[in-house]
This record gives structure tokens, C-alpha cells and sequence, in this order.
């Protein structure tokens, strides 16, 4: 088919050179080539692994309805090869996660690998098999841990495939702490009181916060650590409100916060909530609380997952997603994940091939205007967060008010101020 049409083109290209007496006729034909498979490693039954799935589909779609990649000279498309890796689902084990992304490597000959893991052990363990076969991976679902710069930093040469597109603890925790810092300058508060899900990471990042937070000038007046799956936080919330605490920040994964800040609403604790609380990311969150998480302060990591001004991107983005999905964009992974295979594009298109060594000097380079800010890597392939936009990639913070999450940190996104309850003086 594609021979005939050339064949067209030529015979009338040349009766044009006959009719018109030019001295020559330029016969342009596009070429396309064969799609560039991305394999896209994602634990789908996880909101973070639907988050990301959502955005890397979103993303190829847009790019190949432009017309793909151009791979010297020739536009490729993109072929997604997603797998359920299955990674946060309870009594799934490592090795099961890792032979899901060698089957997308060694049976579905993946040309580079772009999503999760999302859990950080399965994340990290990941990062030793894409050295073995010699492939580049973005990750941009997950794996937050601190440890990764740490690996990297040990090894270089070996781990030099692997890029982080998505969130980073240290970040995070530098963000809470930075958001507290302006609570205390505006509204004078400085005692804190710290609940969280009794898990590993909730500890380990909790105790940091608590650390950090009383160099800084904060009184840590009380603590809660409850078991995954609590109901009743009514005893945890009395001694909250009978420490004096100004601020209640959270760290908490668990679906059962919901019942938390019921609770809190109905006890009118005169303490804000502020922090990592997974279930008030949900765009439902508001009816799923019959609105008693009026107020609550959440991490939604990236902005763009609420409108905002923040980059000429951001709304393009947030528009694009919700008329996609029928849904907001949720937090961690919507942003990330799209936004990873316009940096595998860019970086493709400069090194002019998908050939290893050339793509990771070209991700290294990456100086890529995106939604969340600008795009850049720093010498542990960890993408640089901050909060100029032209220089590094924006997180997010929002207050639930009137039914709607609302950006408020930091300062160069937000579209509101913080509100307090009527109950907090």
C-alpha cells in the first residue's frame, strides 16, 4: 500500500515538473517506524498504581496523536506494555514483582521500562535487575524511600539505567516542615501533636518530622501510634485536645483516617490536621466524610493534581485528565507518570536513538518545561524538587474548603490561604 502511494506521488510529481517547467520536483514521503515499546510495570489494585496508569496512557496518547517520537528523522509511536506487578497487595513477595518486569524485558522487548514499582523494597530491588539486562527505567510511581540516593551514590556505573521522576521523602518531609515553619510565622501556633499509622515507614518518617520540627521551635506536647485497621480514635483524639495542641500532624496510609477526622470534627478538637493522610487525597474524600474533613491539610505531592496557575502546563494538564478519566486527577502518579514519557521523548529525541548510553546522557541533560515545574535530574538521577517552577518540580499541599481541595503550599501554586475551623481560636 505505502509503495503504490509513493508511486502516486512520483507520476504526479513528475507531470508537474513538465507543466510547470521547473527544474525540479521535491517527492517528500514521512516515514514511521516501529513503535518504541515503553513497558510500564504497574500494582494496579493500589490508587497510586491506577494514578500512574491513568497518566502514562493519558501521555501516549497525546504524543502519538502528534505524530509520535522522531527517531532520526523517522516518527515512532508508542506502545505501552503494562503489567500488574501486584507490588501493594498484602503477601505479595519481591521476586513475584521482579519476574513481572523480566517478562515485560525478555518477552515483550521493552525498549525501556517507565512506572513502578510503587513499594520502595520492591522499587529498589528493581533497580539491580534493570543493571542486569542493561535497560533505562523512569520510575514515577512511587519508591520515595531516602535509600536510592544512597544506592546510587555507592555504585554510579552500576545503577546509572535507573532514573526517579517521583517523589522523595526527604522532600517531603523538608515541605511539612517548611509548610509548619509558616503556620508558626502567621499564626503563632507551636505545639504539635504527632499521630500515625503504626507501621514502618510511618515511624521512621514521623520520628524525623518530630526531630526536625523541635530545632525549629516546635513543642512536641503528644503522640498517638495506632494500629493499621483502628475504628475508634476517640481516646487518642481526648488526649490530643488535653495536650494543647495547636497542630495535629498525621502520617497515615490506612483507609480507617476517614474515621479519624470524623471524629475529630464531631469532638471539635482545636487542633489542625495537617500531613500525609492517603485516604483525604481522594477526590471523593469530601463525601466520603459527609464534609468533616473540612479543614484537614493533605500532601497530594505534585501539582497539577488541582488547578492552578502554577506553570502554563498545569491546567492544560488537570482539563485533559478529567475529560480523559471523567474523574480529577488523585495525587501521587497522575503528574509524575504522564509526565515521564514526555521526558523519555525528549531526551529520545535529543540523543537521536534509544540506545542506552546515548539516553542516559540525554536524561541527564533533561531541562524539560513540564507540568509540575522543570524537569532536571540531579547526580543521583533523582528529580530535583524546589519551589521555582523554572528550575525544579513543584509538590503540592491542598486544604479541603467547601467541598474542594484547594492548593496552599507552596506559595508559587497555591490559589488560597489556610482557613481555620470555627472551634480552633
Amino acid at each position: 500500500m505505502r509503495a503504490k502511494r509513493l508511486q502516486v506521488i512520483v507520476i504526479m510529481g513528475i507531470a508537474t515538473f513538465f507543466m510547470s517547467g521547473l527544474n525540479a520536483v521535491e517527492v517528500r514521503a514521512e516515514k514511521k517506524g516501529e513503535p518504541i515499546v515503553v513497558g510500564a510495570p504497574v500494582p494496579r489494585a493500589s490508587a497510586y498504581g491506577q494514578n500512574g496508569e491513568r497518566g502514562m496512557i493519558l501521555a501516549a496518547e497525546e504524543i502519538n496523536a502528534a505524530g509520535g517520537v522522531k527517531v532520526n528523522g523517522v516518527m515512532r509511536p508508542l506502545k505501552l506494555e503494562i503489567i500488574d506487578t501486584r507490588d501493594e497487595e498484602p503477601g505479595v513477595p519481591t521476586s513475584a514483582v521482579l519476574r513481572a518486569i523480566e517478562k515485560l524485558i525478555l518477552q515483550k522487548d521493552s525498549d525501556v521500562i517507565v512506572g513502578g514499582p510503587c513499594m520502595s523494597e520492591c522499587g529498589m530491588a528493581a533497580m539491580d535487575l534493570y543493571a542486569r539486562y542493561k535497560i533505562v527505567d523512569i520510575v514515577s510511581i512511587g519508591c520515595y524511600t531516602p535509600s536510592w540516593d544512597q544506592k546510587v551514590a555507592k555504585n554510579p556505573e552500576k545503577y546509572k539505567y535507573s532514573f526517579r521522576a517521583s517523589g522523595s521523602v526527604k522532600w517531603y518531609i523538608k515541605e511539612a516542615l517548611d509548610l509548619l515553619s509558616n503556620i508558626n510565622s502567621k499564626y503563632g501556633f507551636n505545639k504539635l501533636f504527632v499521630s500515625i499509622d503504626d507501621s514502618l515507614m510511618c515511624r521512621k518518617a514521623a520520628g524525623i518530622v518530630e526531630k526536625l520540627a523541635k530545632k525549629s521551635g516546635w513543642d512536641i506536647v503528644g503522640r498517638d501510634k495506632h494500629p493499621i485497621g483502628t475504628t475508634d480514635y476517640s481516646s487518642a483524639l481526648t488526649d490530643c485536645k488535653k495536650s494543647g495542641a495547636q497542630v495535629m500532624f498525621m502520617w497515615a496510609y490506612s483507609p480507617e483516617t476517614s474515621i479519624l477526622l470524623k471524629q475529630w470534627a464531631d469532638m471539635e478538637i482545636p487542633a489542625l490536621p495537617i500531613g500525609f493522610i492517603g485516604a483525604a487525597e481522594d477526590p471523593g474524600f469530601w463525601k466520603a466524610t459527609n464534609g468533616k474533613c473540612a479543614y484537614s491539610v493533605v500532601t497530594l505531592s505534585e501539582t497539577g493534581n488541582v488547578p492552578s496557575e502554577a506553570t502554563s502546563r498545569s491546567m492544560d494538564f488537570y482539563n485533559s485528565f478529567k475529560k480523559r478519566w471523567d474523574v480529577p486527577p488523585r495525587s501521587t502518579g497522575c503528574v509524575s507518570a504522564y509526565e515521564a514519557l514526555y521526558v523519555l521523548k525528549d531526551a529520545v529525541e535529543r540523543a537521536g536513538s534509544l540506545e542506552d548510553d546515548a539516553l542516559i546522557q540525554a536524561l541527564e541533560k533533561t531541562n524539560l518545561p513540564t507540568v509540575r515545574g522543570t524537569v532536571r535530574f540531579d547526580k543521583n538521577h533523582q528529580i530535583v524538587y524546589g519551589y521555582d517552577p523554572k528550575q525544579s518540580v513543584l509538590g503540592c499541599w491542598v486544604q479541603w474548603q467547601n467541598g474542594k481541595r484547594v492548593q496552599i503550599f507552596p506559595s508559587v501554586a497555591a490559589t488560597a490561604g489556610i482557613k481555620m475551623p470555627p472551634w480552633l481560636k
